[in-house]
C-alpha cells in the first residue's frame, strides 16, 4: 500500500513545487511586461501625437478662414479650438491609462516570486495603485473636457 502511494505523493510533491515560481522565473516576467508596457506606451503616444497634429491643423484651418472671414469664421474658431482641446484630452488619457496600465502589470509581475500574505499585499497594492493613477487620469481629463467645452 506504501509504496503505491508513493509515486503519487512524489507527483504531488512535482506540482507543487512547480507552482511557486522560482526569482529567475519572476524577473523574465517583469522584463517581458516592462517590454510590453514600452511598446503599448509607444503606441499611445504615436496614436496622441496623431490627433493633436490633426487637432491643431484643424485649428490652423479655422483660424485662417478667421483672418479671412472676420466675425462669420469666429464661431468655427472656437469649435475648432474646442474640439481640439477635447481631442487632445481624450488622447491625453489615452495615454496616461496605457502608462497606468503597463506600471501596473510590471508590479504584479514582480509580486510572483512572493507567496501567501505577502505576495496578496503586493498584488493588492499593485491594483490601489492603478486605480489611483487611473483616477488622476479621469480627473483630469473630465477637466479638460469641461473646459473645452466652456472655451469661447
Amino acid at each position: 500500500m506504501k509504496m503505491k502511494m508513493m509515486p503519487a505523493a512524489l507527483i504531488a510533491m512535482l506540482f507543487l513545487g512547480a507552482c511557486q515560481e522560482t526569482p529567475q522565473d519572476t524577473a523574465k516576467d517583469v522584463v517581458a511586461a516592462k517590454q510590453d508596457a514600452a511598446q503599448d506606451t509607444s503606441a499611445a503616444r504615436e496614436s496622441k501625437d496623431q490627433i493633436v497634429a490633426q487637432a491643431n491643423e484643424d485649428v490652423a484651418v479655422a483660424r485662417e478662414d478667421y483672418a479671412d472671414k472676420e466675425s462669420s469664421a469666429f464661431g468655427k474658431l472656437t469649435a475648432a479650438e474646442a474640439e481640439a482641446m477635447a481631442k487632445t484630452a481624450r488622447a491625453d488619457f489615452e495615454l496616461a491609462s496605457t502608462q497606468a496600465n503597463g506600471r501596473a502589470e510590471v508590479a504584479r509581475q514582480a509580486c510572483g516570486a512572493l507567496k501567501g500574505a505577502v505576495k496578496d499585499a503586493c498584488l493588492s497594492q499593485a491594483e490601489a495603485e492603478l486605480a489611483s493613477q487611473l483616477a488622476d487620469a479621469t480627473a483630469i481629463r473630465d477637466m479638460a473636457l469641461v473646459a473645452a467645452e466652456h472655451h469661447e
